[in-house]
């Protein structure tokens, strides 16, 4: 017959320490892992908040705007939309859609074609329109603003 262990529990000990073992391992690489930053943010779905994933849009009727260079014979016509953090357009806005247009206008005639027929210079102009009209309105109710026509001449 084969010998068997006369040392009981000894075997056991071992389990159990190699399980803890374990256990520290996997909860130190979850802890670094955590610290690197290497695990992902909550979501806004986690963390209770709910943020409306399109905000409400308005359009606007087109732009016809003469660009400022120095012949003066481009002129740049736009369409776009204006999109909104809530989930309808503030009144705010509303009463205030001439003033809108006219600094919008104002800002597209002292462009340079230079500056607006790139990507980035697209971009620029975007950031500069929200950045124009929430300081107009003296608080942030536009989230983005939407080119849905483009063309320059």
């Amino acid at each position: 017959m084969a010998e068997e262990s006369t040392q009981p529990g000894r075997n056991g000990s071992r389990g159990a320490l190699a399980a803890f073992g374990g256990l520290a391992l996997v909860a130190s690489v979850a802890a670094a892992a955590w610290w690197l930053g290497f695990l992902p943010e909550r979501t806004a779905a986690e963390a209770g908040v709910e943020e409306p994933a399109v905000g409400a849009l308005l359009p606007l009727d087109p732009f016809l705007a003469n660009l400022a260079d120095e012949d003066g014979r481009r002129y740049l016509k736009a369409t776009l939309q204006v999109e909104f953090f809530g989930r309808r357009v503030p009144d705010d806005f509303n009463a205030r859609v001439p003033q809108m247009r006219d600094l919008l206008l104002t800002l597209l005639t002292s462009k340079l074609f230079a500056e607006i027929r790139t990507p980035e210079g697209k971009a620029l102009l975007r950031d500069e329109i929200i950045n124009r009209m929430n300081r107009a309105l003296n608080k942030d109710l536009v989230k983005a603003v939407y080119f849905t026509e483009f063309i320059v001449q």
